[in-house]
């Protein structure tokens, strides 16, 4: 990926921003000595474990485990990507963007967006002053008479397209280029040689971006023949159906500073405005298409739960079940999903207009459970009246159980499945799996690291990096093969660097495989006094020359035992031994 920022910037971003200011601002912080707490923000709890360090700049959770920097939280609280939370963040703080001065294509693209951005809000305006012209009467009261009151109507910003008015502005070149080339919302008709809106003649529902930028469009006609009947706008450089959900905008609008205890995903634009206006407001739609792993990725960034609901004919069966299969990668920290069938020949928008709020709501918390529908869709298409039957479900359940990342999850389906099949004992069910059941999930279980002194000393620096000026000088031999080493050394030209700090450290290792495993050494609790740290520290650093110098005394006498040593390495090993009783000796006092 190309680079937009550069390094240097993304430090002084760091540096001029502060973690307590932002997050105080999005959830109730508590101070408690040096460090704030908070009921966490990406996880539902009763009581605060949410912890932000003022002093290191970072967030942790030990609850859920989520950590990190500011960038960190901007990312997972607000949904954005690292190059929107850097944008965001310096506007936040009144820092001047400096792009990659080498990369003149990222800031052509940044300029083109924000033009298209305004396009798109200018388009806006236009449809929804042309719903209260005269031309857009009839879908005017059309609106109405479905049921929709003017606040919602106001609020979801809907408009109408009327026919022809494209041409009113194409009288610039650039117009025609944006709209046609690089919007898609106007079309060249040969015959006629002219171009027309797509939209012309549709009730027009803007599409936001979590961010609240206008984005797209979707049009739906009035007439009973036109087909489609629902229109989206083309994929675009701002617009792309499997990242986007409408409706996501005013949820998050609307709960600004808690996490949404769950979100319903129905199939339509007039679905999410009728439950809204019924003040159920967490309700989204998707554009057309399936959902993606980006669309549960975004969402699970909200909430904890995700309910499902589609049509209970064949279809929205079908459909429920493909998003069931997308969702169980994502089913870790507590995040459920859940399937609501409708009422056959009913939809959302239809339903709670017949019924009311309470009864719709009733629908919702008798959604089924996961387990409950995974099972009843798979045992509907198996009789189980031989082995080979119970095998072959047995496979297939398997199959997709392993792709679920929460080990206790596993454990609890496999031991459902052993019930389905008539094999009680769990220990029967296990061997099933011809490995283990998933080693990322038993990762994800044990995610501890083994306290080293190599990594005690990291976790120190990480936490303290002042404590780099008083690191000795180590002894290096090619020959050493302590776990770590290679990296501690490596680490310390870091710690070097002017003005290093632990958000700084942790960041320089972002997209890299030691990002996790360097956040859980900057969480470790030492449970050492402040006062104390800088002796402990020095301890440790005691303990690992002595390491070194110990595994090198055993390569030496093992050197000794095959080939023999030269005098050179006779007086290596006699001054290693010295040293060691010196070391060992100065430790203890």
């Amino acid at each position: 990926m190309a680079k937009y920022f550069t390094r240097a910037f993304i430090n002084h971003v760091l540096d001029r921003s502060d973690i307590i200011y932002l997050i105080q601002n999005k959830i109730k912080l508590r101070k408690i000595g040096e460090n704030f707490f908070a009921i966490c923000p990406f996880h539902l709890e009763r009581n605060p474990s949410f912890v932000v360090n003022k002093t290191k700049q970072l967030y942790h959770c030990f609850g859920c485990g989520v950590h990190g920097n500011i960038i960190d939280f901007m990312m997972n609280y607000e949904n954005l990507s690292f190059i929107e939370s850097i944008e965001t963040l310096a506007d936040l703080f009144g820092i001047p963007l400096v792009y990659e001065k080498k990369n003149l294509y990222i800031t052509k693209l940044i300029s083109k967006n924000k033009i298209l951005y305004q396009y798109m809000l200018n388009i806006c305006n236009f449809y929804q002053n042309s719903l209260y012209s005269t031309s857009g009467q009839e879908t005017y009261k059309y609106l109405l008479k479905r049921g929709f009151n003017k606040e919602t109507i106001k609020y979801f910003s809907l408009g109408f397209s009327p026919k022809n008015w494209i041409d009113k502005i194409l009288n610039k070149t650039k117009n025609i280029t944006i709209l046609h080339k690089h919007l898609g919302l106007i079309k060249y008709n040969k015959s006629h040689n002219n171009y027309y809106d797509i939209f012309y003649e549709r009730v027009i529902f803007p599409i936001r971006n979590t961010k609240g930028f206008i984005i797209g469009f979707g049009g739906r006609t009035l007439k009973k023949n036109k087909i489609p009947k629902y229109l989206n706008s083309a994929e675009n450089s701002i617009f792309h159906k499997k990242n986007e959900l409408y409706g996501l905008y005013e949820i998050k609008k609307e709960k600004k500073n808690l996490i949404v205890e769950k979100i319903l995903v129905v199939e339509g634009y007039t679905d999410v405005i009728s439950l809204f206006q019924f003040n159920i407001k967490y309700a989204v739609a998707i554009l057309g298409t399936t959902i993606s792993s980006i669309h549960i990725n975004k969402l699970f960034n909200l909430t904890n739960k995700i309910i499902y609901c589609y049509d209970g004919d064949d279809a929205g069966i079908e459909a429920h079940w493909k998003a069931l299969k997308k969702s169980l990668s994502y089913l870790v920290n507590g995040k459920q999903v859940e399937f609501m069938f409708l009422p056959k020949g009913e939809d959302p928008d239809s339903l709670i207009k017949k019924k009311g709020k309470l009864i719709f709501e009733k629908y919702i918390n008798n959604a089924l459970s996961f387990s409950n529908f995974f099972f009843k869709k798979l045992m509907s298409k198996n009789k189980f009246f031989s082995s080979e039957e119970k095998t072959k479900f047995s496979h297939r359940a398997l199959s997709l159980i392993k792709l679920i990342p929460d080990y206790i999850f596993q454990i609890t389906l496999i031991k459902q499945l052993g019930e389905k099949i008539g094999i009680i004992n769990f220990l029967d069910i296990y061997t099933l799996l011809q490995h283990p059941i998933n080693n990322n999930s038993v990762n994800y279980i044990n995610k501890s690291l083994k306290k080293t002194t190599i990594r005690i000393i990291l976790s120190l620096l990480i936490q303290n990096p002042k404590l780099i000026k008083i690191l000795p000088k180590f002894k290096f031999f090619k020959t050493s093969n302590i776990n770590g080493f290679l990296f501690f050394m490596k680490f310390i030209k870091i710690c070097h660097i002017k003005n290093i700090t632990t958000a700084k450290i942790l960041e320089k290792y972002r997209n890299t495989k030691l990002k996790e495993p360097l956040e859980m050494l900057a969480t470790w609790n030492h449970i050492i006094p402040d006062n104390e740290i800088e002796k402990f520290f020095i301890k440790c650093i005691k303990k690992l020359e002595i390491n070194i110098l110990e595994n090198r005394q055993e390569y030496l006498i093992s050197l000794d035992r095959k080939k023999g040593l030269n005098i050179e390495k006779k007086k290596e090993l006699w001054s290693l031994n010295k040293e060691l009783i010196n070391k060992k000796n100065d430790l203890k006092n």
